[in-house]
This record gives C-alpha cells, structure tokens and sequence, in this order.
C-alpha cells in the first residue's frame, strides 16, 4: 500500500505558486506599460488636434480679414493734405522759424500711453508747430490691430486721413484719444470715429464719410505702417527730435510718460535748434 499523500511535494508546490505569482506581476507590469503608452498617445493626438484646430482657425480667421478688405469696393487712393506723400507724416500747421529741428511723433489710436502722453503733452506739440518752433510730424501706425484682434487702429487711422482733407487732423487726434475707451482693446465703432469727426469740427460730414466708407486712405494709411521699420520705431509712442542736418536723436519714454513730458520735448526741441 502506497504511503504517499495526495497534493505533492511541499516545497515544489510553493515553487508553483510562487511561479504564478511572478507571472502575474509581469502580466500586470505589461499591462500597466500598456495603459501608459495608450494615455501617452491619446494625449499626443489630443495635442496633435488640437495644434490643427487652431491652425485652421488661423487660417480661416486670416482668410476672412483678406477676403473683408479685398471684397470692400475701394474709392480712388489718395494721399492726405498735410502728408504729401505715402509713407510721409501728418505736417502739423505752422511756418518752422530757421534752425529749428523736426519733431516726429509716432501713435497709435489705441495706444494707452499715447493717449497719456497726447492728454499731457499734446497742446504743446501742436503749439511747437503753430509758433514755428519746430516741423511737427505726426506718423498713425495701426500694428496693435494684429495684438488685439481687430481693425480700430486701421479705421481710426483712415478716419484721420479723411477729417485731415478738411484740415482737422490735430482736432480729430485730440478727441480719438480723450473717448480712447477704458479697456484696451474695445476699439471704436464706425459711428463713434464719425461722431468723433463731428466734434473735431469736419465741417463736410458727407464728405468724410464717402472717403471713410470707401478706405480712399487704406493705401496711405499702409504705407506709414511698412515705414516703422526704416525709420526704427518699434512702439508706440515714439518721439523723436532731428537737428536740421543732423542725427536724429529719441526722447526716452519715461520722458515722454513721466512728470512733465511737456518740459521733456520742449528742452528736446531747444537744445536741437541751430542758432545763428
């Protein structure tokens, strides 16, 4: 009669067990690496959309802008009074006196800081040019419609072009700048620039709004824009002072934005002017 118990060697039946155990800790291992090579690749093709939905949101956004302006019938282009030529400033009024420098002053209708420094200092620029002082050149840019996602800048801008053909260019750029609206960004809506040409004094409201509706002023108002790079402006406001025959020299920004910017430009223009 056999004297074996049933079950097996003790010690190989642990062996056993052991075995299974180790298998599945490696089959749990596999599948836990499993799980995270999933996760990684959905979070890749959730990135992966995600970077495609914005480009076809860029893409579509950029296609409309163009499609807006290129659909919008364009008047005859013209070039605004004071300027003279594309690319050329706003002449402010005024005969310059003999030796005086040229002050060239660069905004932006949305700008903030222009608006502080237009409401502290921008009486006197306007006097500097009517006492012949200095020559007075205002430039409007509109780069800050690309930083804030809409057109103010632009419309503004040609807004200007079209009181400046009733020679209401300082006037309009007084009261853009005092409704600027508190958050920046907002913008201005078509009938707030024509109400705005209103109080400026445009006496030709008609005549205004034909040029504005029909963008005579897109090309020049472009044109200042491709200038900023060759004259070295990279913001706004810049103000900068050129002796007659001389090197251009800018009015630091914490001048033009400190305690008495009137002072700053005006000390500015005095040391500039050539004296016989």
């Amino acid at each position: 009669m056999s004297t074996k118990k049933p079950g097996g060697h003790p010690a190989r039946a642990g062996q056993a067990e052991d075995a299974r155990e180790a298998r599945r800790a490696k089959a749990a291992a596999l599948r836990q690496r499993e799980l995270a090579r999933e996760r990684s690749r959905r979070v890749l093709l959730i990135s992966i959309a995600v970077v495609v939905v914005l480009a076809i949101v860029a893409v579509v956004v950029v296609v409309i802008d163009r499609s807006r302006k290129d659909d919008v019938p364009l008047a005859a282009q013209v070039v605004p009074p004071s300027a003279g030529a594309k690319g050329a400033g706003y002449v402010l009024p005024g005969t310059p006196a003999a030796g005086v420098p040229t002050l060239d002053v660069w905004i932006d209708y949305q700008c903030p800081y222009c608006k502080e420094f237009e409401t502290a200092a921008g009486d006197s620029v306007v006097a500097l040019a009517a006492d012949g002082k200095a020559k007075v050149v205002v430039h409007t840019l509109t780069f800050l419609d690309g930083n804030l996602g809409n057109d103010s800048s632009q419309r503004a801008a040609e807004a200007a072009a079209a009181a400046d053909a009733q020679g209401r260019f300082a006037q309009f750029s007084k009261v853009v700048f005092a409704n600027q609206p508190a958050q920046e960004g907002a913008g201005y809506t078509d009938a707030q620039l024509r109400d705005f040409a209103q109080q400026a004094g445009v006496a030709d409201l008609a005549k205004w709004q034909s040029a504005y509706e029909g963008h005579a002023y897109r090309d020049y108002v472009d044109s200042i824009e491709d200038s900023m790079k060759e004259n070295g402006v990279s913001g706004t406001p810049t103000v900068t002072v050129t002796p007659e025959g001389g090197q251009k020299q800018e009015i630091p920004t914490q001048d033009l934005l400190g305690s008495d910017p009137v002072t700053a430009v005006a000390q500015a223009v005095a040391a500039a002017t050539k004296t016989s």
